[in-house]
């Protein structure tokens, strides 16, 4: 990932306190595979039960506020990442979840006025984590979200906190 900036197509789900068991539910937990998790994401959340069957290759998860809000659960972390979602921007996110995403290697940018950001799914937009700015790219309609810290880049970029502990005995 670039360190500057971050592109990719929309996938909306913009519905606030996603929790989850939303994203994954609790009768699934005995699956640990990514590749059988991925079908599942989402299939507890009405209107998107079908989301896991679908190709989010690249794509930038739009979401609500709270997203992530709840228990530990690394499959709702596995599953996007399964999905190879690029981002979730979100107006906010549950503090385990963001830590979870985080160390697994997902990134996660809050920007606190996603809502009223006009977007639709055939727009990509652009994160500068320089600027710390959003950028509808169809459209140019530019919002701010929180800069992303150093040291959460450095775990992004290295495939989690697991991968940089490796790097770091080198």
């Amino acid at each position: 990932m670039d360190r500057e900036k971050l592109s990719g197509n929309v996938k909306l789900v913009k519905i606030d306190d996603i929790d989850t068991d939303q994203i994954f539910h609790q009768s699934l937990l005995t699956i640990h595979n990514p590749e059988e998790i991925k079908p599942h994401i989402f299939g507890n959340l009405q209107g998107f039960e079908r989301f896991g069957e679908e190709n989010h290759q690249n794509k930038i998860l739009i979401v609500g506020k709270n997203f992530g809000k709840g228990s530990t659960r690394q499959q709702a972390v596995t599953g996007f990442l399964s999905h190879g979602i690029k981002a979730i921007v979100g107006e906010s996110f549950g503090p385990i979840y963001y830590n979870n995403a985080v160390n697994g290697g997902l990134l996660l940018i809050e920007a606190p006025r996603i809502s009223a950001f006009t977007i639709t799914e055939q727009d990509t937009i652009e994160i500068d984590f320089v600027n710390a700015v959003i950028t509808n790219m169809n459209t140019g309609e530019k919002i701010d979200c929180n800069p992303v810290p150093n040291p959460v880049l450095d775990i992004i970029n290295a495939g989690g906190l697991l991968e940089l502990g490796k790097g770091a005995g080198k």
